[in-house]
């Protein structure tokens, strides 16, 4: 819930099913609920197969917001699914809503944040392709970046790539837009307008009370091994062999369980660093296996993966992805002293993954030990991992507000290391990974 001084930072969240007539009473009870003035609000509406209902209620949303808080910057988008708190007869608690219609309205006071939001664009490119406009100057004092992104009109991979300051990425953190079947179906925010494709976010200054939590929900299989021939997203070989020898050959070393989870849940992590002995999940940017050639033994990943970097093998499934989500947030609130969150989870997850559409919501809020968790279902989500930004996929990534944040606290708020005993660190290929890297 909210905190009424003004000198700490404040969150509160309303959801409202329905949207007819419903977006004045959710902007309502989160503005009488935060007992301090609004520095940044995320509205998000659902609204299945209606674009144009769903860019009506977020221009109605944002104009309310604007009437009693003129100084507040309001991004938001339409979604799949949105995340708040509900009033029921059993009392309010945090519940998701899929593919239903329903309005999400999150508030924050955030001392020092100074929010600049900006709006992407694209434009033919001078030499082909498209050119991004828009992009925000980013400075050395900022802290970090939200964006909502919609899929069909905006390159995310190389809009992530132009947030960079003096060599070095600035934290990045948010969606992509869903619900849309097609090019026009998207909605997005920014204060008072409306736009169908591009971009919206907002840059936040060095003092913003916020931290970034990423849960990619997966766990490590097999041995890392050593890419030792790729082209580009295709994986040829493995240590020496074929890719396909070596995934079979893990696969093969599993129990019946693990094998059938193999069959649907099989996904390639690559090494953040390659320097490391990638022995836990963390260690990890986990991508889907998209294909493989039984002729050549060649598969293909998510990703660029070239030869010299350190692969390993993960499964996700419920099980997994609820334990990691609940291990990252176990770390987030013993580093934090949680005000509110926002949470960015996927499509895939909800009732795709979980008996229930409000399993990352209640693991966030009673972890956390608040009620103020907004968020939305994306399409993909953006999210920090080793101090590189990523597009992830099957993840949740989660915004922290702290009361008092510590000056020093960094950015991304990450594991302590841990060793894996199922890894020996004289694996089959350490010494093929030290003739690629000499040094």
């Amino acid at each position: 819930m909210a905190s009424s001084a003004l000198g700490h930072a404040a969150c509160t969240v309303a959801l409202r099913m329905g949207l007819d007539g419903s977006v004045p009473g959710a902007v309502r009870a989160a503005l009488d609920d935060l007992g301090a003035e609004p520095t940044l609000a995320i509205v998000e509406v659902c609204a299945p197969g209606s674009p144009l209902l769903a860019g009506r209620a977020l221009a109605h949303a944002a104009e309310l917001i604007a009437e009693e808080a003129p100084g507040c910057t309001v991004i938001g988008s339409s979604a799949h699914g949105v995340i708040g708190m509900s009033h029921a007869q059993a009392g309010a608690r945090v519940a998701s809503v899929e593919m239903e219609p329903a309005i999400s309205v999150w508030l924050a006071h955030l001392p020092g944040a100074h929010p600049r939001a900006f709006r992407l664009a694209t434009v033919p490119g001078p030499n082909g392709g498209l050119a991004i406009t828009g992009l925000p100057d980013l400075r050395e004092g900022d802290r970090l970046a939200l964006m909502l992104a919609d899929p069909w009109t905006l390159p995310a991979d190389n809009a992530m790539a132009a947030f960079v300051r003096d060599g070095r990425p600035l934290p990045l953190a948010g969606g992509l837009v869903s619900g849309g079947q097609r090019r026009g179906d998207s909605r997005l925010l920014l204060d008072r307008a409306v736009f169908d494709n591009g971009a919206v976010g907002v840059v936040l200054g060095d003092t913003a009370p916020i931290s970034v939590v990423v849960s990619q929900g997966c766990r490590p299989i097999g041995d890392p091994m050593t890419v030792t021939s790729s082209e580009g997203t295709t994986v040829v070989e493995l240590a020496g062999r074929p890719a396909l020898e070596r995934i079979r050959d893990v696969i093969t070393a599993l129990d019946a369980p693990d094998q059938a989870l193999a069959v649907r849940g099989l996904h390639v992590g690559i090494a953040r660093d390659d320097r490391v002995e990638g022995t836990a999940a963390a260690d990890y940017v986990i991508r889907g296996l998209l294909g493989v050639d039984a002729a050549t033994g060649a598969v293909t990943v998510g990703d660029e993966v070239p030869i010299g970097s350190v692969i390993r093998l993960h499964l996700r499934d419920a099980d997994s992805a609820d334990a990691d989500l609940r291990e990252v947030v176990r770390i987030a609130g013993d580093h934090t002293d949680p005000a509110g969150a926002y949470l960015f989870t996927c499509n895939g997850r909800g009732t795709s993954m979980f008996p229930s559409p409000d399993h990352d919501a209640e693991v966030v809020s009673s972890g956390l030990g608040t009620l103020a968790v907004g968020g939305f279902f994306a399409a993909g989500e953006i999210g920090p991992v080793g101090g590189g930004n990523h597009l992830h996929g099957f993840t949740a990534v989660m915004l922290v507000v702290d009361r008092r944040r510590s000056p020093d606290a960094g950015v991304e708020v990450t594991r302590p290391r841990t060793h894996d005993d199922a890894v020996d660190a004289g694996n089959l290929d350490a010494e093929l990974r030290s003739l690629l890297d000499p040094s």
